[in-house]
């Protein structure tokens, strides 16, 4: 009886339960983490690596919203490697209304100045601008920082430099830092040149800022309404010790003391935030092609902040030149030729000696074009 109920099962289909049934029809299916996953990878750009530490944030059923947001970056410039950027630091946005969520807000930020490559780089690099408010936070706030620096023009810059000012706003971001300095004396004009070039260091190293101010008066820039004044704290507030010990390491190799590259900082902080390389390189072409003491920077450290390659080389061997024919008869002369503006350099060194010398423009030409990476014509 046994035999027999066993082979007339066997010859019945099999009916699995219903809990049984979905777990297998489950299986299955394609999953929805593996369609995000390959969306991710083959129309997003990212890495499968990428992709798979990114689906857990982010899953859709279906292409139509993704594709809609993709072509809508597409069509405000985005690259391929911007938008895999993009969607790796906030796929979230790949669910975003594009009509009501993203358009709205990418054509204000157009509308204010932002070029087409600045904005793919602004929001790839900060794509959660995009779930702000645009009433009542990105107008607002870029209001608010257009008004203080002046114009649209400035407040791009700022942004673009520091994106954190128009995510977090600019009461959050700007009103403290902006605060301090006004409170010790630092004139406006400094006040607004680090919102619109240095927000990012300010913003970052806010907790130090009370402390950087005072160690920077000891240093030597007692008067913080001084134009110098800002940029020796930023100077102080960047650098790290070790950092000074290398500078003070690069500027020893030519004789300086510690006491002189401090000297040189007073005069001209910017020479202290110049790299090792470009002391060497700068501190090599007076001294070993023009023939100068290094005593000379020491009195005249702004040269040292120049571009060397588009400045200081050409017009340097300009004075060489010129010195080789007795047309040059001090070294402070040099000075002048360095620091005029290029009309006054071609007027003042250049065209009055071309009947003597002929050969003095090819010689600069030459050099400034190397600079610049084209060929002289």
């Amino acid at each position: 009886m046994f035999s027999s109920l066993s082979k007339t099962l066997l010859r019945r289909p099999l009916f699995l339960p219903a809990t049984l049934r979905l777990i297998s029809t489950a299986a299955a299916a394609p999953s929805r983490p593996s369609f995000t996953v390959s969306y991710l990878v083959n129309s997003c750009g990212l890495s499968p690596e990428s992709a798979s530490s990114v689906f857990n944030r982010v899953v859709f059923r279906t292409s139509a919203r993704p594709d809609a947001v993709v072509n809508v970056l597409k069509s405000h410039g985005f690259s391929q490697s911007q938008i895999s950027r993009l969607i790796g630091k906030g796929p979230h946005l790949l669910l975003a209304n594009p009509e009501r969520t993203l358009l709205p807000k990418l054509k204000y930020l157009s509308s204010v100045g932002f070029s087409v490559s600045d904005l793919a780089n602004l929001i790839s690099a900060s794509p959660y601008l995009l779930t702000r408010s645009l009433e009542k936070h990105l107008i607002p706030n870029f209001g608010r920082l257009r008004d203080f620096l002046g114009s649209d023009k400035n407040a791009v810059a700022a942004i673009g430099r520091s994106p954190k000012i128009l995510f977090k706003g600019f009461e959050a971001t700007v009103d403290p830092f902006v605060k301090i300095l006004r409170d010790h004396g630092v004139r406006e004009s400094s006040i607004m040149w680090l919102v619109k070039c240095h927000s990012r260091t300010m913003i970052h190293w806010y907790d130090r800022l009370e402390g950087t101010v005072e160690k920077t008066k000891r240093m030597g820039f007692d008067d913080p309404s001084a134009a110098k004044f800002p940029v020796a704290m930023l100077a102080v507030m960047a650098m790290s010790e070790s950092k000074w010990e290398r500078k003070f390491d690069a500027y020893g190799r030519w004789g300086w003391s510690r006491d002189d590259a401090m000297s040189a900082f007073v005069k001209c902080p910017r020479c202290m935030t110049m790299s090792e390389e470009k002391i060497m390189a700068v501190m090599g072409f007076f001294v070993n092609e023009l023939g100068f003491e290094s005593s000379f920077l020491l009195q005249h450290p702004r040269l040292i902040s120049m571009s060397l390659e588009k400045r200081i080389r050409p017009r340097g061997l300009v004075f060489k030149h010129l010195s080789s024919h007795g047309l040059m008869k001090t070294k402070i002369g040099l000075t002048t030729l360095l620091t005029v503006s290029d009309e006054d350099f071609l007027v003042k060194f250049l065209t009055p000696h071309i009947g003597e010398v002929p050969e003095l423009l090819d010689i600069y030409r030459e050099k400034k074009h190397m600079a610049m990476g084209t060929v002289v014509p």
